[in-house]
């Protein structure tokens, strides 16, 4: 009763400063209340784009949906690669050259020797093995079932490696069909890198991390896609399997395409046979970028605030 007897007694007082005194407090409390909101779910700065958890038919194109289809009773995404075939999929974004994370989870159930499946960003060619693309890929290889980070910028120039000892510089890691991997492609305009993340979706295990630096610009990409254009390494090998849960956000605003011909090329070739590791213990994970989180003022700070403001104001009146 202690406010409402406060409230009565300002109601009927009739002068100017009560008339201001519950605009102010319920200022106070409407300030407190925007400082106190919880964090985003993407951070500071992180806009989702698009998602999509494919419990409902997400609309991607393709050229061969016989094949590469939205499959409703598992609520989730079929695909089925192979070289020669021409074959893509794609859903078109939003996409200026800002810093950005695509994520994905990904069930590699048929992984043939020599086929490969690829996912993630590109252009209106949708050509992965020239500009201008960045994609994880899962490959078997005559080295084992690699994973590879992979980006190809306006100049054809590649910055890749894979999960191969030789290649990245730990033990050799490899995936297995059968298991569902979740996929965290990391792009930062600021550093020029691009991280690939990966951990079993299951028990969220980690099973490789790499980051690629003197990465380019790549405003020009306009689609989340998959695609088989431009791959002819062997016809007769497939990969089959299932894509789950796609998030693409943006950070920060879009930044101008660089000159070509300023980045240091890292080309990771294929390691020469007979020399694939044995060991397939995950590398040491890497700590990701730091994102920036929201100022918050613990609601006891704030509460406080608005008693002592109130006190004041009552002792005040009462002078």
């Amino acid at each position: 009763m202690l406010w409402k007897d406060r409230e009565v007694t300002i109601l009927s007082s009739g002068t100017r400063a009560s008339t201001r005194t519950p605009i102010l407090v319920y200022l106070i409390l409407l300030a407190l209340g925007i400082l106190t909101l919880p964090a985003p779910a993407f951070g500071a700065g992180e806009t989702l784009v698009y998602s999509t958890d494919f419990s409902t038919d997400p609309g991607w194109s393709t050229n061969n949906p016989a094949t590469n289809y939205y499959d409703a009773e598992k609520g989730m995404f079929h695909y089925l690669m192979r070289d020669g075939s021409g074959a893509y999929v794609n859903v078109r974004i939003p996409y200026h050259g800002e810093s950005f994370t695509l994520a994905f989870d990904i069930l590699p159930e048929r992984t043939d020797f020599q086929s490969s499946v690829k996912f993630g960003l590109g252009d209106d060619d949708q050509v992965t093995v020239q500009r201008l693309t960045m994609f994880a890929e899962f490959q078997n290889s005559p080295y084992g079932r690699l994973i590879w980070i992979r980006s190809i910028d306006l100049s054809n120039q590649r910055r890749e490696a894979s999960s191969y000892y030789l290649s990245y510089g730990g033990p050799t890691v490899q995936f297995t069909d059968g298991t569902w991997y979740h996929m965290a492609m990391d792009y930062r305009v600021d550093t020029r890198s691009l991280t690939l993340s990966v951990t079993r979706r299951n028990d969220s295990l980690p099973v490789w991390h790499y980051t690629l630096d003197t990465v380019s610009i790549f405003p020009t990409m306009n689609r989340i896609y998959m695609s088989k254009i431009g791959d002819s390494t062997n016809p007769n090998a497939i990969a089959e399997g299932y894509i789950d849960n796609v998030a693409f956000s943006v950070i920060g605003p879009a930044k101008t395409q660089q000159p070509a011909g300023q980045q240091s090329p890292l080309v990771t070739s294929q390691p020469p046979a007979g020399t694939e590791g044995q060991s397939m213990a995950p590398p040491e994970q890497t700590s990701p970028t730091a994102k920036p989180v929201p100022l918050r003022i613990p609601s006891t700070i704030g509460a406080l605030a608005v008693f002592v403001i109130c006190a004041g104001i009552g002792r005040g009146r009462g002078r």
